[in-house]
């Protein structure tokens, strides 16, 4: 992902923001609640904005972006990033929301990614 054009990033985060609304819309309340709580915590300081978390990885990492989850786990926000490695294969980082630091990288080949460091927990 590295030299790619500040435009391609924002084309992505608005691309997610666009894909994730109406689906956001057509859930249940508890979604919704989850939703408006992201955002009030978005809103708050509490967690950092995606596009920052985005930017970010495109600079670190060698892969493609496939697709983003927040989401609340033992009381933290998590950012579950989906890449796809440089052979082909599936890694999903995980980001602390609020200082994007890596807390666990699942998948093969993960050293290919040039931001995974060793010993990262599984």
């Amino acid at each position: 992902m590295r030299n790619t054009s500040t435009s391609w990033r924002v084309a992505l985060a608005l691309l997610c923001a666009i894909v994730m609304l109406p689906v956001a819309a057509s859930r249940a309340d508890d979604d919704d609640d989850d939703m408006d709580a992201a955002r009030a915590a978005l809103a708050a300081g509490d967690i950092r904005p995606l596009d920052a978390l985005l930017a970010k990885v495109e600079r670190e990492c060698r892969g493609r972006f496939v697709e983003m989850e927040l989401e609340r786990d033992d009381g933290l926000w998590i950012y579950e990033i989906k890449l796809l490695g440089p052979r082909g294969d599936v890694a999903e980082l995980e980001y602390d929301a609020r200082d994007f630091a890596l807390v666990e990288a699942e998948g093969r080949r993960l050293d290919l990614l040039d931001c995974v460091p060793p010993g990262t927990p599984d």
